[in-house]
């Protein structure tokens, strides 16, 4: 999703999650930090 290209792009989560008005924790969820190393 665009979230996760955001992510992907190194926008730090609590932007995203300001954007799409989500929790942090859902980010977590959905993108594992993980994928951004």
């Amino acid at each position: 999703a665009q979230a996760g290209r955001l992510i992907g792009a190194g926008v730090p989560r609590q932007q995203v999650a300001i954007i799409y008005d989500v929790g942090l924790s859902t980010l977590y969820r959905k993108f594992p930090a993980s994928i951004t190393k």
